[in-house]
């Protein structure tokens, strides 16, 4: 292999790198921010969260997860879906401040998180 050669595919190698990088960068953003807004629906700044995954993409994506937060003496657990187009996120048994039906919330956690390759 020539020189040229060389550079041209360490410079592949590292754009392909970075690129890879980039794709962790946004996914890690989405959870965080999903954490962010799952605790503030919630309203619990302390709530655990569990089996948390970013579906679809940067765009039209959603974080799927669950979360465990107090509410009153009670602690309380249910999945939650967070959308990246900044929809109102979906959580689980009542627990945020807008209420879904259990349909509502099974259809939507069946076509947003699990048909879209979540994992538990």
């Amino acid at each position: 292999m020539h020189g040229h050669d060389l550079r041209r595919l360490l410079l592949l190698c590292g754009l392909i790198g970075l690129a890879a990088c980039t794709e962790k960068d946004w996914r890690a953003a989405a959870i965080a921010k999903a954490e962010d807004e799952v605790r503030d629906q919630v309203n619990d700044p302390v709530a655990q969260f569990s089996h948390v995954q970013v579906t679809g993409n940067s765009s039209t994506g959603q974080t799927c997860g669950y979360v465990m937060a107090k509410s009153g003496i009670f602690i309380k657990g249910g999945h939650f879906i967070v959308y990246i187009d900044g929809s109102t996120p979906r959580i689980e048994g009542g627990m945020g401040r807008q209420s879904w039906s259990k349909q509502e919330f099974d259809f939507q956690w069946q076509n947003d998180c699990l048909k879209e390759g979540y994992k538990s």
